[in-house]
Order: structure tokens, then C-alpha cells, then sequence
């Protein structure tokens, strides 16, 4: 049940957003938030019959605290972000949108109802009763809804490796057939993992189950609709990780070996104690240096293991274009040709969000970054266009911001096409 406060609030958002149309239909909006170019990929060639997917943690609501966001501004208030999450939403008009902390209240008062005006059919999925989840919406023009299914991290068994801590993470699946080639299917999915700074051994056994139940969900699908004779999957969203980090790593670089750096996060991860957290955490998630004890030590190589045994592995698209379309801002701190950042918060900033394309893993060596045209010629999966992220140097202080961005995260997006 909604409180009477609640309802009041509502009809206060409601009628503020009113006035904002009003003042958009009379010609007096500002720049809600900078605008920024979807940039091809040279070719020599034309890439026709597109579709975009794009990944953005709109950063819940429920979430925002003065503390996190000391000198943000009025932009933290619901009235005035959602506008500007609305109009970044509707200009960059992507086909498959996958999207991450969006509030369960905000999701039913405000962003199905607005979306669905644009054309958006949408699946969504929370833990229980957290006030946020995690969403994919699709334009219902260019896509038919085949199926669906959910992920719940605290719940899926991981061959002998239990979760860490319960988390309340999720994931989402949906099957869509593209109305222009009927015979095929996307499987996309998107998901927000742990937060921890202590978390990486979690995340990264939270990537596994990503893999893991996007080839159970593929089999599903494919019994289910034996006419759908070609698949092809994407997932997309906030992995709380970096590409230097054993979570993105053990899923991009296989077979997995951790060593150096990503080694002693993930060992330093595995002797955390989240059931007795005074004193017992070493001084920073990130060492230098990390001397494990045996259990940690197995703990890391059943880790590795568990990520070896399954055929799948995934793509980064931004790790196989962005250099190609922005090398200044491509693998400055990773050897994955990455962009810089995708979040820039008041105190922490780095990239965290991702668009994967996953296919098959027949235990060959895949620990180089893929090269475009080896990707296009073996997958049948064009990449046209990403959009340009920002170069630090253009950034200033943390956001959201008004007429800047209205989320700590940037978006990103891919356009690609099938052949």
C-alpha cells in the first residue's frame, strides 16, 4: 500500500512535470544535459538495418544522500533529474535500452507510463522488496517479446563456491525478436552487481552466473521456439568492476590465470569477513602487496576453475571499437583498449559499465583483446557506432549536474547490426 504522503507526493511530481512540458512546448527549455556523438567505426562500406543498445545506471533515487553528493545542487530533487534522465532517454532514442537502479515507485508512476509514450515495452525486476532493480525496455516496433527470466544471485548454486555474503543483486534475461528478421533472436540481458569495496571474489563469481544462465536461458529459448534459428546475445550493465579487475577479467580473458594486481584484489576479497566487520578487513581493498593463507589460496583457484569449466566468454564492445573512434581516451589505465571512466562521482571515478557480446568458448586461448575484424567475420555482428565518452580533462566536479549529466554514471551505447 502507498502511504498519503506518498500519494501526495506523487501528484506533486506529477504537476511539476506537467509545467515542465508546458515550458518545453513554449520554447523555454535550457540544456538539460550535454549532449554527446554516436561515432562510427571506419569503413569503407555502408552498415544499414541498425539497432542500438545502450546501458545506463540511472542512480535510484532512493539512494542519493547529502553525504555522497555534498555541493550537487538542486539536480538531486526527483522533479528536476527526472526531466533531464527523460530527455537524455528520448534523444538518444535507443532501440534496447538496459538499465540499472531505477526505483521501483519511480518505475511505475513515472518511467513506464513515459516510455511506453515513446513507443518502449519494458520487463523489470527487483530483489523482494528493495526499492531498486534493474529494467530492459525495447521499442515495440522493431521487437517482439519471446521470453524472459530473472537471476538472483544469493539463490543460484555455483559448483561448491557459495556466495560470499547476500547481496540482493539481480540480473534480467529477455529474448526479442527483431521484426525485420523473423527467424532470429536476441538474448539480452542486463544486471547490477555488488557494491562492495571488499567485494571483488563475490562480483566475480556473480559474473560467472551471468554467463552461466545466459546459455541456460539461450537453451530454453531454443527449445521453446524451434523456428528462431539464429541467436545472438548481449548483456550490458553496471559490473562494479574495472577492466584491470577479476569479475571483467575472468569473463573476457580466457583461460583465466589471476596474477599481479587483479590477484591480490581477489585474495585480499576472499579473506574478508562480512559477518564480523570490525577490524577484520585489511587497510584497503586494493594492496600493493597480499600474502593469502591456503584457504584463501584455494579459494582464488577454485575461483579460476569455475570460470575455466564453462564454454562462454564475452566481448567488450567498446573494447573492440573505441580506440578506433577516440584512441586518446582508449586503455589509458588498462591493456584492454577501454575507455577511461564511465562513472565520475565526487570521490571515486572509473569505468564500471559494460556492453558485452557473448558467444561460445572452446577452450582455445582467448586472452588477447579481440580484434574487430576477426569478431565481425566469425559472430555475423557488425559494430557501426559507440557513443563518445567524455576525456577527463573535460570533467570537473562529481556528478549529477545540472546541464551537465543527470546521473554519476554516464550512458553508453552501441550500434550494431546483424548479418
Amino acid at each position: 500500500m502507498i502511504s498519503d504522503d506518498e500519494k501526495r507526493r506523487l501528484r506533486a511530481l506529477k504537476k511539476e512535470q506537467k509545467r515542465l512540458e508546458q515550458e518545453h512546448s513554449e520554447g523555454k527549455a535550457v540544456q538539460l544535459f550535454i549532449r554527446r556523438p554516436l561515432v562510427e567505426l571506419p569503413r569503407t562500406q555502408p552498415v544499414q538495418n541498425t539497432f542500438t543498445i545502450m546501458s545506463y545506471n540511472l542512480l535510484a533515487q532512493a539512494l542519493i544522500r547529502r553525504s555522497l553528493f555534498p555541493d550537487n545542487g538542486a539536480i538531486l530533487k526527483w522533479n528536476k533529474r527526472s526531466e533531464a534522465l527523460l530527455a537524455e532517454l528520448e534523444y538518444y532514442a535507443a532501440d534496447i535500452m538496459c538499465l540499472q537502479e531505477m526505483d521501483y515507485i519511480q518505475y511505475n508512476s513515472y518511467w513506464s507510463p513515459k516510455l511506453a509514450r515513446l513507443g518502449y515495452e519494458n520487463k523489470y525486476y527487483r530483489s523482494g522488496t528493495k526499492n531498486h532493480g534493474v529494467a530492459v525496455f525495447y521499442k515495440a516496433s522493431k521487437f517482439t517479446l519471446v521470453d524472459s527470466s530473472f537471476m538472483d544471485y544469493d539463490k543460484v548454486a555455483t559448483n561448491g563456491i557459495v556466495p560470499r555474503t547476500a547481496t540482493q543483486n539481480v540480473g534480467l534475461l529477455v529474448a526479442l525478436q527483431p521484426k525485420n528478421r523473423p527467424e532470429s533472436v536476441l538474448v539480452v540481458g542486463t544486471t547490477h552487481l555488488f557494491w562492495h569495496p571488499y567485494g571483488t571474489y563475490e562480483r566475480t563469481r556473480q559474473t560467472y552466473v551471468v554467463l552461466q544462465s545466459m546459455l541456460e536461458f539461450e537453451k530454453r529459448v531454443k527449445l521453446l521456439h524451434p523456428n528462431l534459428a539464429k541467436t545472438y546475445k548481449f548483456f550490458a550493465g553496471d559490473f562494479n568492476s574495472q577492466p584491470y579487475d577479476s569479475p571483467y577479467l575472468s569473463i573476457v580473458q580466457k583461460p583465466i590465470t589471476y596474477n599481479a594486481r587483479c590477484l591480490n584484489v581477489i585474495s585480499c576479497s576472499a579473506s574478508y569477513d562480512y559477518s564480523n566487520q570490525d577490524g577484520n578487513e585489511h587497510e584497503t581493498p586494493v594492496p600493493d602487496e597480499f600474502e593469502p593463507n591456503e584457504e584463501q589460496r584455494k579459494m582464488v583457484h577454485d575461483m579460476e576453475n569455475l570460470h575455466n569449466s564453462l564454454p562462454a566468454r564475452a566481448i567488450s564492445l567498446y573494447s573492440l571499437g573505441y580506440h578506433l573512434v577516440d584512441p586518446k581516451n582508449a586503455g589509458l589505465d588498462n591493456d584492454r583498449n577501454e575507455p577511461f571512466f564511465s562513472n565520475w562521482a565526487h570521490t571515486w571515478r572509473g569505468l564500471l559499465d559494460y556492453i558485452f557480446f557473448v558467444t561460445e568458448w572452446d577452450g582455445s586461448d582467448c586472452t588477447a583483446p579481440d580484434k574487430l575484424e576477426d569478431f565481425e567475420a566469425r559472430h555475423g555482428v557488425i559494430l557501426k557506432s559507440l557513443l563518445k565518452l567524455p576525456h577527463p580533462t573535460e570533467m570537473d566536479k562529481g556528478q549529477p549536474r545540472e546541464g551537465e549529466y543527470p546521473s554519476d554514471h554516464l550512458c553508453i551505447i552501441a550500434e550494431v547490426a546483424l548479418r
